[in-house]
Protein backbone atom coordinates (compact mmCIF):
# COMPACT_ATOMS: atom_id res chain seq x y z
CA UNK A 1 0.00 0.00 0.00
CA UNK A 2 1.26 3.40 -1.00
CA UNK A 3 -0.09 5.04 2.39
CA UNK A 4 2.36 2.15 4.24
CA UNK A 5 5.87 3.21 2.07
CA UNK A 6 5.25 7.26 2.65
CA UNK A 7 4.55 6.55 6.22
CA UNK A 8 7.40 3.54 7.09
CA UNK A 9 9.88 3.93 4.05
CA UNK A 10 12.48 2.20 6.42
CA UNK A 11 10.72 -0.56 7.72
CA UNK A 12 7.25 -0.10 10.21
CA UNK A 13 8.45 0.89 13.59
CA UNK A 14 6.25 1.63 16.97
CA UNK A 15 4.66 4.45 17.00
CA UNK A 16 4.88 4.96 21.08
CA UNK A 17 8.80 3.74 21.38
CA UNK A 18 9.77 3.67 18.30
CA UNK A 19 11.20 0.31 17.85
CA UNK A 20 11.36 -1.76 14.87
CA UNK A 21 11.03 -4.95 16.98
CA UNK A 22 7.19 -5.60 15.62
CA UNK A 23 5.17 -8.12 14.13
CA UNK A 24 1.95 -7.75 11.77
CA UNK A 25 -0.74 -9.99 13.71
CA UNK A 26 -3.76 -8.41 10.90
CA UNK A 27 -3.23 -7.51 7.35
CA UNK A 28 -6.88 -7.09 6.86
CA UNK A 29 -7.99 -4.82 10.17
CA UNK A 30 -10.90 -2.89 9.35
CA UNK A 31 -11.08 -4.32 6.00
CA UNK A 32 -7.65 -2.87 4.84
CA UNK A 33 -5.40 -2.01 7.06
CA UNK A 34 -2.58 -3.87 9.13
CA UNK A 35 -2.42 -4.25 12.61
CA UNK A 36 1.05 -4.54 14.78
CA UNK A 37 2.36 -5.64 18.08
CA UNK A 38 5.40 -4.15 19.25
CA UNK A 39 7.19 -6.75 21.11
CA UNK A 40 9.19 -4.23 22.88
CA UNK A 41 6.46 -2.00 24.70
CA UNK A 42 3.49 -4.38 24.31
CA UNK A 43 1.69 -1.81 22.25
CA UNK A 44 -0.74 -2.19 19.35
CA UNK A 45 -1.36 0.13 16.29
CA UNK A 46 -2.47 0.21 13.12
CA UNK A 47 -1.42 1.66 9.73
CA UNK A 48 -3.51 5.41 10.68
CA UNK A 49 -2.32 5.34 14.44
CA UNK A 50 -1.60 8.67 15.34
CA UNK A 51 -2.97 10.37 12.81
CA UNK A 52 -6.68 12.00 11.91
CA UNK A 53 -7.29 8.84 9.56
CA UNK A 54 -7.66 6.77 12.88
CA UNK A 55 -11.11 8.78 13.88
CA UNK A 56 -12.18 9.11 10.24
CA UNK A 57 -15.36 6.71 8.93
CA UNK A 58 -13.65 7.03 5.64
CA UNK A 59 -11.16 4.83 4.41
CA UNK A 60 -7.78 4.82 2.51
CA UNK A 61 -9.05 3.35 -0.57
CA UNK A 62 -11.95 5.97 -1.11
CA UNK A 63 -8.68 8.86 0.21
CA UNK A 64 -6.77 7.16 -2.64
CA UNK A 65 -9.72 7.41 -5.32
CA UNK A 66 -10.27 11.06 -4.48
CA UNK A 67 -6.35 11.90 -4.72
CA UNK A 68 -6.39 10.34 -8.02
CA UNK A 69 -9.21 11.96 -9.16
CA UNK A 70 -8.84 15.65 -7.92
CA UNK A 71 -5.21 15.28 -10.54
CA UNK A 72 -7.67 14.37 -13.20
CA UNK A 73 -9.24 17.63 -12.20
CA UNK A 74 -12.65 16.65 -11.53
CA UNK A 75 -14.92 18.57 -9.67
CA UNK A 76 -16.75 16.94 -6.50
CA UNK A 77 -19.84 16.57 -7.62
CA UNK A 78 -19.06 14.25 -9.97
CA UNK A 79 -16.17 12.15 -7.24
CA UNK A 80 -18.50 12.15 -4.34
CA UNK A 81 -21.41 9.76 -5.86
CA UNK A 82 -17.99 7.55 -7.00
CA UNK A 83 -16.86 7.39 -3.33
CA UNK A 84 -20.01 6.54 -1.58
CA UNK A 85 -20.01 9.74 1.22
CA UNK A 86 -21.94 12.95 1.18
CA UNK A 87 -21.35 15.75 -0.89
CA UNK A 88 -19.92 17.62 2.19
CA UNK A 89 -17.78 15.19 3.56
CA UNK A 90 -16.01 14.95 -0.24
CA UNK A 91 -15.98 18.86 -0.41
CA UNK A 92 -14.25 18.61 3.16
CA UNK A 93 -11.79 15.63 2.12
CA UNK A 94 -10.81 17.99 -1.13
CA UNK A 95 -10.02 20.66 1.21
CA UNK A 96 -8.13 19.24 2.90
CA UNK A 97 -6.13 17.48 0.19
CA UNK A 98 -5.61 21.39 -1.61
CA UNK A 99 -4.58 22.65 2.28
CA UNK A 100 -1.87 20.18 2.38
CA UNK A 101 -0.65 21.21 -1.04
CA UNK A 102 -0.81 25.06 0.06
CA UNK A 103 1.04 24.64 3.69
CA UNK A 104 3.53 23.02 1.41
CA UNK A 105 4.36 24.80 -1.90
CA UNK A 106 7.43 26.05 -0.93
CA UNK A 107 8.95 22.72 -1.08
CA UNK A 108 7.81 21.68 -4.47
CA UNK A 109 8.27 24.66 -6.06
CA UNK A 110 10.81 27.57 -6.27
CA UNK A 111 11.34 30.88 -7.73
CA UNK A 112 10.80 31.46 -11.21
CA UNK A 113 13.72 32.89 -13.38
CA UNK A 114 15.48 33.14 -16.26
CA UNK A 115 12.59 34.54 -18.62
CA UNK A 116 9.31 35.23 -17.39
CA UNK A 117 6.26 36.49 -18.74
CA UNK A 118 2.86 38.08 -16.89
CA UNK A 119 -0.98 38.25 -17.68
CA UNK A 120 -3.62 38.55 -15.31
CA UNK A 121 -7.88 37.78 -15.53
CA UNK A 122 -10.29 38.50 -12.95
CA UNK A 123 -12.42 35.87 -11.34
CA UNK A 124 -15.72 35.79 -9.58
CA UNK A 125 -15.72 34.67 -6.18
CA UNK A 126 -18.21 35.96 -3.53
CA UNK A 127 -18.88 35.18 0.16
CA UNK A 128 -21.04 31.89 -0.63
CA UNK A 129 -21.97 30.37 2.30
CA UNK A 130 -21.71 33.41 4.21
CA UNK A 131 -24.68 35.77 5.03
CA UNK A 132 -23.65 39.31 3.37
CA UNK A 133 -24.84 42.79 4.94
CA UNK A 134 -22.78 45.15 3.53
CA UNK A 135 -24.54 45.45 -0.06
CA UNK A 136 -27.29 44.89 -2.00
CA UNK A 137 -27.92 41.33 -3.30
CA UNK A 138 -26.49 41.75 -7.51
CA UNK A 139 -28.78 41.09 -10.36
CA UNK A 140 -27.76 37.92 -12.34
CA UNK A 141 -27.12 38.61 -16.18
CA UNK A 142 -25.01 41.52 -15.62
CA UNK A 143 -21.37 42.43 -16.93
CA UNK A 144 -18.79 44.32 -14.97
CA UNK A 145 -17.02 46.41 -16.99
CA UNK A 146 -13.30 47.45 -16.01
CA UNK A 147 -11.03 46.58 -13.51
CA UNK A 148 -12.31 44.13 -11.05
CA UNK A 149 -12.00 44.26 -6.69
CA UNK A 150 -11.85 41.41 -4.43
CA UNK A 151 -14.38 43.95 -2.56
CA UNK A 152 -16.17 43.86 -5.66
CA UNK A 153 -16.16 39.81 -5.72
CA UNK A 154 -13.93 39.83 -9.17
CA UNK A 155 -10.46 39.73 -7.59
CA UNK A 156 -7.28 39.67 -9.99
CA UNK A 157 -5.57 36.67 -10.83
CA UNK A 158 -2.33 37.25 -12.03
CA UNK A 159 -0.05 34.69 -13.78
CA UNK A 160 3.77 34.41 -13.74
CA UNK A 161 4.83 31.53 -16.85
CA UNK A 162 8.24 31.02 -17.31
CA UNK A 163 9.06 30.66 -20.87
CA UNK A 164 11.53 27.81 -20.97
CA UNK A 165 10.28 25.65 -18.12
CA UNK A 166 6.86 24.10 -16.17
CA UNK A 167 6.82 26.63 -13.72
CA UNK A 168 3.44 28.26 -13.70
CA UNK A 169 2.44 30.05 -10.35
CA UNK A 170 -0.81 31.73 -9.78
CA UNK A 171 -2.03 34.16 -7.40
CA UNK A 172 -5.06 35.98 -6.49
CA UNK A 173 -4.55 39.66 -5.12
CA UNK A 174 -6.89 41.75 -3.07
CA UNK A 175 -5.07 44.77 -4.88
CA UNK A 176 -4.79 45.62 -8.63
CA UNK A 177 -1.84 47.97 -7.78
CA UNK A 178 1.34 48.22 -9.20
CA UNK A 179 3.16 47.67 -5.57
CA UNK A 180 0.47 44.56 -5.64
CA UNK A 181 2.20 43.29 -8.62
CA UNK A 182 5.48 44.01 -7.44
CA UNK A 183 5.71 42.18 -4.15
CA UNK A 184 3.81 39.55 -5.92
CA UNK A 185 6.67 39.22 -8.78
CA UNK A 186 9.09 39.53 -5.51
CA UNK A 187 8.37 36.63 -3.57
CA UNK A 188 7.82 34.50 -6.78
CA UNK A 189 10.40 35.71 -9.64
CA UNK A 190 13.98 36.01 -9.07
CA UNK A 191 15.52 39.35 -8.87
CA UNK A 192 17.13 39.80 -12.26
CA UNK A 193 15.39 37.87 -14.52
CA UNK A 194 13.71 39.11 -17.40
CA UNK A 195 9.70 39.68 -17.48
CA UNK A 196 7.77 39.82 -20.77
CA UNK A 197 4.11 42.04 -19.85
CA UNK A 198 1.63 44.01 -22.01
CA UNK A 199 1.45 47.72 -21.13
CA UNK A 200 -0.98 47.81 -18.20
CA UNK A 201 0.56 50.73 -15.47
CA UNK A 202 0.01 47.92 -13.51
CA UNK A 203 3.38 46.20 -14.18
CA UNK A 204 5.13 49.29 -14.19
CA UNK A 205 7.63 49.22 -10.97
CA UNK A 206 8.95 45.75 -12.13
CA UNK A 207 11.38 47.80 -13.82
CA UNK A 208 13.22 48.55 -10.07
CA UNK A 209 14.34 45.10 -10.13
CA UNK A 210 13.80 42.85 -13.26
CA UNK A 211 14.37 43.38 -17.17
CA UNK A 212 11.10 44.37 -18.15
CA UNK A 213 10.22 44.92 -21.58
CA UNK A 214 6.82 45.57 -22.80
CA UNK A 215 4.36 45.02 -25.42
CA UNK A 216 1.49 47.22 -27.01
CA UNK A 217 -1.61 44.68 -27.61
CA UNK A 218 -3.16 47.01 -29.56
CA UNK A 219 -0.47 47.38 -31.91
CA UNK A 220 1.33 44.65 -32.11
CA UNK A 221 1.56 41.00 -29.86
CA UNK A 222 4.98 40.41 -30.77
CA UNK A 223 7.88 43.39 -31.09
CA UNK A 224 10.65 43.25 -33.55
CA UNK A 225 13.14 42.31 -30.11
CA UNK A 226 10.92 39.32 -29.32
CA UNK A 227 8.39 40.75 -26.21
CA UNK A 228 5.72 38.77 -25.95
CA UNK A 229 3.47 37.18 -23.40
CA UNK A 230 1.88 34.28 -25.45
CA UNK A 231 2.82 32.09 -23.14
CA UNK A 232 1.11 33.45 -19.96
CA UNK A 233 -1.98 34.38 -22.16
CA UNK A 234 -2.18 30.90 -23.58
CA UNK A 235 -1.68 29.60 -20.26
CA UNK A 236 -5.94 30.98 -19.69
CA UNK A 237 -6.86 28.62 -22.76
CA UNK A 238 -6.12 25.68 -20.09
CA UNK A 239 -6.86 27.55 -16.96
CA UNK A 240 -10.47 28.65 -17.92
CA UNK A 241 -11.82 25.34 -18.74
CA UNK A 242 -10.39 23.92 -15.94
CA UNK A 243 -12.25 26.43 -13.33
CA UNK A 244 -15.38 26.82 -15.45
CA UNK A 245 -15.75 23.48 -13.85
CA UNK A 246 -15.92 24.67 -10.29
CA UNK A 247 -19.63 26.33 -9.80
CA UNK A 248 -20.04 29.05 -7.12
CA UNK A 249 -16.60 28.94 -5.34
CA UNK A 250 -16.19 31.37 -2.38
CA UNK A 251 -13.32 34.08 -3.30
CA UNK A 252 -11.87 32.78 0.72
CA UNK A 253 -11.47 29.25 -0.76
CA UNK A 254 -10.44 30.62 -4.60
CA UNK A 255 -6.29 29.83 -3.47
CA UNK A 256 -6.53 26.00 -2.86
CA UNK A 257 -8.39 25.86 -5.99
CA UNK A 258 -5.28 27.69 -7.40
CA UNK A 259 -2.89 25.59 -5.55
CA UNK A 260 -4.02 22.52 -7.24
CA UNK A 261 -3.86 23.51 -10.22
CA UNK A 262 -0.28 24.57 -10.03
CA UNK A 263 0.68 21.48 -8.58
CA UNK A 264 -0.34 20.18 -11.97
CA UNK A 265 1.21 22.41 -14.32
CA UNK A 266 4.58 22.45 -12.54
CA UNK A 267 5.18 18.97 -12.41
CA UNK A 268 2.78 17.76 -15.70
CA UNK A 269 6.05 16.06 -16.91
CA UNK A 270 5.88 13.82 -14.10
CA UNK A 271 3.39 10.45 -14.70
CA UNK A 272 0.51 10.89 -12.35
CA UNK A 273 1.52 8.06 -10.10
CA UNK A 274 4.05 10.54 -9.50
CA UNK A 275 2.03 12.93 -8.92
CA UNK A 276 -0.13 11.09 -6.42
CA UNK A 277 2.33 9.71 -4.32
CA UNK A 278 3.73 13.51 -3.94
CA UNK A 279 0.22 14.25 -3.16
CA UNK A 280 -0.43 11.45 -0.51
CA UNK A 281 3.08 12.57 1.49
CA UNK A 282 1.99 16.13 1.68
CA UNK A 283 -0.96 14.87 2.92
CA UNK A 284 0.81 12.61 5.40
CA UNK A 285 2.53 14.82 7.16
CA UNK A 286 -0.60 17.40 6.84
CA UNK A 287 -2.49 15.73 8.74
CA UNK A 288 0.03 14.37 11.03
CA UNK A 289 1.12 17.50 12.32
CA UNK A 290 -2.57 18.54 12.58
CA UNK A 291 -2.42 15.80 15.22
CA UNK A 292 0.91 17.90 16.54
CA UNK A 293 2.70 14.41 15.89
CA UNK A 294 6.27 14.11 14.99
CA UNK A 295 6.21 13.19 10.77
CA UNK A 296 9.24 10.99 11.70
CA UNK A 297 8.11 8.50 9.37
CA UNK A 298 8.18 10.50 5.95
CA UNK A 299 11.01 13.06 6.93
CA UNK A 300 12.19 13.73 3.58
CA UNK A 301 9.10 14.26 0.91
CA UNK A 302 9.84 13.15 -2.51
CA UNK A 303 10.43 15.78 -4.50
CA UNK A 304 13.25 16.41 -6.87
Amino acid sequence: MAWREVRWPEGVYCVACGSHDVECRTSSYRGHLRRYHCLACDKWFSDVTDTTLAHSKVDLPRWFYLLRELDKGRPISQIQPEIGVTYKTALRMARIVREALYEHRDQWRSLLQGEVEADDIHVKGGQQGRQVTHREPRERGLKERGRGTYEGDRPLLCAWVARDGPGTLLELRRDAGKHALFDSAWRHIEPGSRIDTDTWSGYNLLDAAYEHHSVKHSEQYVTAEGVHCNTAEAEWSIFKPWWRQFRGVAKRHVYQYLIQYEFKRTYRDRSAPERWEMMLGFLYVFLTRWLGFPADGYSSLPVH
